[in-house]
C-alpha cells in the first residue's frame, strides 16, 4: 500500500491537515483518509504518523477522535492504534458512538474494530471483542434486533445484507437481506427480502409449534422489447396465517391471491398470465384455485371531440381436490364504449353508449349477462379567477338508461341525477379542493328508489379529504367511506378514517365513480357487507428530529375495540443513527407486540 506523507516541515505543526489516499483499492472504488491534530510527526521510513492533541481522523462518514493515535499502513488498510471513539457523523457531540483500542480502515470505508464499546452518550451499552462496519454496498450483518411477540414471547436474532452492484459506498440499489431469528420459548422466524429499482419481494416463514408463511411481493420488469413482466403475491398461507401479523389490516384480509403476467406495449394492450387464489390463512397443502387469463383492449380517439374503448378477458379456475377436478369455473367479459363531448354555448354536453356482455361458465350451470344503455349529462361551467385562486361551479343533469339481460329475461334501469360540482385551486395546480353533491333516482322506471349521492377530495397542505357516499332516504340505508388527514405530512397531523354501510345500501360503483355515465363490471360496491369501523391516528412531531403518536380501530355497532398500537421514531439531525419503537394489541391475537429497532447508517 502505498503511504503518502506530509512534508517534514509540518513536524510538531499546530492544527495540521493532511489526506491519506490509498492507491490499493480496486479500480473505481479509490477512498482517502483525512486527519487533523494539534502536534503531528512524520516517521517516514517507518510509514507512520503520531497524532496528538485534538485528533480526529475521517473516513467516508466515520470520524476517529483520541488523544494520541498513531496511523500506519498495514497489509489490509491503514491502522489506527491509541484509543477513543468512532462517530458515524461530523456534528460536534454524537448520540452514538463506538469505543475502540485499535481500528483498521480498509478500501472503501470498511471499518474493523477491536474492543469494541458501543455508547449511548457516554453511557455504556455492550461490548464485542471485534466489531466489523461495513460499506452499504458491500456483504455484511445487519444490526441484531429484538422484539416481544404476544404470548410467544422474546424473539431475538440478526441477518445478511447481500448487495448485488456497487455504487461506491451508497447503498446497493439491489440487494437481498436474509434474517434467522428464535423465540427464547421455541421456535425460529427466517426472513428474505430482494430489493431492485423495479421490484420488492419478501417472504416470512414463522413457526412456533405451527407455522406461517408470508409473502409479498410486487413489481414489474421492462426490457427493451415492447412487453412488460409484471408480478403481484399477497399471501399468509398456514395455521398461524392470520394470528402471526401484528396488523389488524393485514389479518382481516379474506383471500390470498397471486399473479403473474406479460403484457405488450403498443395501441393494442395484450396481456396474459396464470392466477392462484385461496382463502387467507389456508393449509400449505390446501387447493388452490388455479387458472390462467387473458385480456385484450384498445381505445383511442374518433376526430377531436370522440374516443372509444373496446376490451375483452377471460379468467379460468380449476379447484383440484383428492387428485380431481371437483369445481371448475371459466369467466369471460367484453365491453364496448363510445363517449364524446361538445358545447353548446356556454354548456358543456357528454354522452356515452356502451355494451357490456359476462359469461359464467361452471360444471353444473353457464349463465350470460348482457347489458346496454346510453347517457348523457348536461353541465354549465363557470369559473371564477381571483389573484392566486380559480373557483369552479358546474351545475350538471345527469340521466342513463340501461337494459339487463340474464337467465332469460330482462329489465331495463335508469337513473337520473340533477347536482353540481364545486372546486377550489391554485392557478395552473389543478383542484385542491373537489366537491360534488347530486339527488335522483335509481332503478326500474316503475319503481325508481330516491338517490343521494356526495363525493369529496381535497390534498392541501393541512387538510386531505376523501369522501363518498351514496344512500337510499327511503330505505334509510346507504353506505360511504371516509378518509382524513389534519395538519402537514411529516409532521404533527391526525388521520382518521370511516366506512361502513347498511344491509340494503344502493350500487355505490356505478353511481359515484367519475366516469358514472357507464357503469362499471362489478356489481359490488366498495364494501361488500353490513357493518361500520372507524379508526384514527394522531402523529405529534415533538422536534424536528423526534415523532410519537398512537391509534385505534373501532368498531361502534358492536362496541368492540379492534386494535391500538402506538410508536416513537427518533432520527439524528445529522443522520448518524435512527430509532423506532413500537407496541400493538389488536383483536384475534393474543398479547401485545413490541420492538425495538437501531439503525447506524440511515
Amino acid at each position: 500500500m502505498a503511504l503518502v506523507c506530509v512534508a517534514a516541515s509540518l513536524s510538531w505543526a499546530r492544527s495540521a491537515r493532511a489526506e491519506v489516499p490509498t492507491a490499493t483499492a480496486a479500480p473505481g472504488r479509490e477512498f482517502r483518509v483525512d486527519f487533523s491534530a494539534r502536534h503531528l510527526d512524520v516517521d517516514a521510513e517507518l510509514g507512520e504518523l503520531s497524532l496528538s492533541g485534538d485528533v480526529e481522523v475521517t473516513v467516508g462518514r466515520y470520524r476517529l477522535g483520541g488523544d494520541r493515535v498513531k496511523l500506519k499502513r498495514g497489509p489490509r488498510g491503514i491502522g489506527v492504534e491509541g484509543g477513543g471513539d468512532i462517530a458515524f457523523c461530523r456534528c460536534d457531540s454524537p448520540p452514538v458512538t463506538v469505543g475502540y483500542s485499535r481500528v483498521t480502515i480498509a478500501p472503501p470505508s470498511d471499518v474493523l474494530i477491536e474492543d469494541a464499546v458501543l455508547r449511548a452518550g457516554k453511557v455504556p451499552i455492550f461490548w464485542l471483542p471485534y466489531l466489523w462496519l461495513r460499506s452499504p454496498d458491500r456483504l455484511a450483518l445487519m444490526f441484531p434486533s429484538a422484539e416481544w411477540r404476544g404470548d410467544e414471547g422474546l424473539l431475538l436474532g440478526s441477518g445478511v445484507h447481500v448487495p448485488f452492484d456497487s455504487n461506491n459506498g451508497r447503498p446497493s440499489a439491489r440487494a437481498l437481506d436474509i434474517g434467522g431469528y428464535g423465540y427464547v420459548e421455541g421456535g425460529a422466524r427466517v426472513d428474505a427480502k430482494l430489493l431492485t429499482p423495479e421490484t420488492t419481494s419478501f417472504v416470512r416463514w414463522d413457526h412456533q409449534g405451527k407455522s406461517a408463511l408470508v409473502l409479498d411481493a410486487h413489481g414489474a420488469v421492462s426490457g427493451r422489447s415492447r412487453s412488460t413482466v409484471a408480478f403481484d403475491v399477497d399471501a399468509s398461507l398456514g395455521a398461524r396465517g392470520r394470528t402471526v401479523h401484528s396488523s389488524l389490516e393485514a389479518a382481516s384480509r379474506r383471500y390470498d391471491h397471486a399473479r403473474l403476467g406479460v403484457a405488450s406495449r403498443g395501441a393494442l394492450l395484450a396481456a396474459f398470465g396464470l392466477g392462484a387464489d385461496a382463502p387467507r390463512a389456508a393449509s400449505l397443502t390446501a387447493p388452490l384455485a388455479l387458472g390462467p387469463f387473458a385480456l385484450l383492449a384498445t381505445g383511442g380517439a374518433l376526430g377531436d371531440r370522440t374516443s372509444y374503448t373496446l376490451d375483452a378477458g377471460a379468467v379460468s379456475s380449476l379447484r383440484a381436490g383428492e387428485g380431481r377436478p371437483d369445481n371448475a369455473e371459466q369467466r369471460a367479459a367484453a365491453r364496448f364504449v363510445l363517449e364524446s363531448a361538445t358545447t353548446a354555448g356556454p354548456l358543456l354536453a357528454r354522452g356515452a353508449a356502451f355494451q357490456h356482455g359476462e359469461l359464467l361458465a361452471q360444471p353444473a350451470q353457464s349463465l350470460t349477462r348482457y347489458r346496454a344503455g346510453a347517457g348523457l349529462s348536461l353541465s354549465l361551467p363557470l369559473l371564477r379567477r381571483f389573484s392566486r385562486l380559480s373557483h369552479l361551479v358546474e351545475p350538471e343533469l345527469m340521466g342513463r338508461v340501461e337494459r339487463h339481460y340474464w337467465a332469460g329475461s330482462g329489465e331495463t334501469r335508469l337513473l337520473a341525477t340533477a347536482g353540481t360540482i364545486t372546486a377550489l385551486g391554485s392557478h395552473g395546480r389543478g383542484p385542491a379542493a373537489r366537491l360534488r353533491v347530486a339527488s335522483g333516482v335509481e332503478g326500474p322506471p316503475d319503481d325508481p328508489r330516491p338517490l343521494l349521492l356526495a363525493a369529496l377530495s381535497s390534498d392541501a397542505h393541512l387538510l386531505g379529504v376523501r369522501l363518498t357516499g351514496a344512500a337510499d332516504p327511503s330505505q334509510r340505508a346507504g353506505e360511504g367511506t371516509v378518509r382524513l388527514r389534519l395538519g402537514p405530512r411529516g409532521g404533527t397531523n391526525l388521520m382518521g378514517y370511516a366506512e361502513g354501510r347498511t344491509l340494503r345500501a344502493p350500487r355505490l360503483e356505478s353511481t359515484v365513480a367519475a366516469g358514472d355515465l357507464v357503469p362499471s363490471f362489478h356489481e359490488l360496491g366498495a364494501l361488500d357487507r353490513e357493518g361500520l369501523s372507524t379508526g384514527a391516528d394522531l402523529t405529534v412531531a415533538v422536534a424536528s428530529v423526534l415523532w410519537v403518536g398512537g391509534g385505534a380501530d373501532w368498531e361502534p355497532s358492536g362496541g368492540e375495540l379492534l386494535g391500538v398500537r402506538g410508536f416513537a421514531r427518533y432520527r439524528h439531525a445529522c443522520g448518524c443513527v435512527a430509532l423506532g419503537a413500537f407496541s400493538t394489541k389488536r383483536a384475534g391475537r393474543a398479547g401485545f407486540d413490541a420492538g425495538l429497532s437501531v439503525d447506524l447508517m440511515p
